[in-house]
């Protein structure tokens, strides 16, 4: 599962709160937007959407990783930048942990 393209699609649907829009914003339908929910939904154990009379309202539990996703996304953004910047440094010349990479 990609795990960040989820809380992506997390964070998208838990801003509009609204998946139609949600979807849109995103560039994609909304069926497998729906599924995505779910899907991170089942892996993490919890609702995170209340979708009950038409409107999509936060749960308990998707209020909590509205305030955690958007530094996890970051966090994630930086580890693949840090990664991409080592892979392109000379292997003979490894970079340090006090380097500048870092």
């Amino acid at each position: 599962m990609d795990i960040m393209r989820h809380l992506e699609c997390f964070l998208a649907v838990g801003e509009e709160r609204h998946f139609g829009r949600a979807a849109e914003r995103l560039g994609m339908e909304q069926p497998p937007l729906s599924q995505r929910i779910r899907r991170l939904e089942k892996e993490l154990g919890a609702d995170l959407f209340d979708r009950g009379g038409g409107q999509v309202q936060l749960t308990p539990a998707g209020h909590v990783l509205m305030r955690e996703a958007p530094e996890l996304l970051r966090a994630h953004q930086r580890m693949r930048t840090l990664v991409r910047r080592a892979a392109e440094t000379d292997p003979a010349n490894p970079p340090r942990p006090w380097s500048s990479l870092y």
